[in-house]
């Protein structure tokens, strides 16, 4: 049962069927226990996965910044481990950087709902006290967000037009470490170099190699930068999905 849920506030059965009912009803990315024998259906399950992303073991007493959260996985994550945790995305499905033959596969209002009920639903659910902010990556700034003592962006960069800004923006509100897990072209290569696989359609643009991808975030103005893991984050049904690298960077 998670962490923040008490028996002082134990739901009924009929609650409890509710909650069932309610999450079932949504489009889930991330794979969350609810508690009570409620597991989300999410398109990935990143529980496997979590040792490969090197968060600290604790948090307490620490500000921290998911960067494009999605349902919320690593905020209850980052708030499980004492921090007082913010999420952000995207206010509109469309201010993904799509291509411009992209077509949706999702009605607009079912869009709107991935993009934020899942999120909302299971911060009701947990009981979790994050904040959570509709911003651009792009737009994120010290002044618009604030600062934080911890900031995670993960699986962001690959959909992005221009990593390399977002990356900056990221610097800008990190006060003393960041993780930024992305897609990862498989090169031993010493050369920084990153694959192009945009197209009209694409919502994946930049595969960097590990190189890349450490010179890309110490071009972002972070002043050390350590290579965390490398793993491959396959969706919660099997199929295989991304490489992924995760680096930890200090401001």
């Amino acid at each position: 049962m998670p962490f923040w849920t008490s028996k002082k506030n134990k739901p009924s059965s009929a609650e409890i069927d509710e909650i069932r009912r309610g999450a079932a009803a949504l489009i889930w990315y991330h794979t969350i226990d609810l508690g009570h024998g409620i597991v989300t259906p999410g398109i990935y399950d990143t529980r496997p996965y979590l040792k490969h992303y090197g968060l600290p073991r604790s948090l307490k007493g620490k500000t921290a910044l998911d960067i494009g959260a999605a349902s919320g996985y690593f905020t209850f994550e980052l708030e499980r481990r004492g921090a007082a945790a913010t999420a952000t995305d995207l206010p509109a499905w469309m201010e993904h950087d799509f291509g411009p033959g992209y077509t949706p596969d999702l009605s607009v209002e079912q869009a709107r709902s991935y993009l934020h009920d899942p999120f909302l639903f299971a911060r009701s659910v947990l009981n979790s006290a994050a904040e959570r902010k509709e911003i651009n990556i792009y737009d994120i700034t010290p002044q618009s967000v604030g600062t934080f003592d911890f900031v995670l962006c993960a699986s962001v960069l690959l959909h992005l037009t221009d990593p390399v800004k977002a990356l900056r923006r990221i610097r800008s509100v990190t006060k003393e470490q960041a993780i930024i897990a992305t897609a990862v072209r498989p090169d031993a290569g010493s050369d920084p170099t990153a694959l192009f696989i945009g197209h009209a359609k694409a919502d994946t643009w930049w595969l960097p190699n590990r190189a890349c991808f450490e010179a890309m975030v110490k071009a972002a103005g972070f002043a050390k930068v350590e290579w965390v893991s490398e793993f491959q984050l396959d969706f919660r049904d099997g199929k295989p999905g991304h490489q992924h690298g995760v680096v930890r960077a200090w401001v």
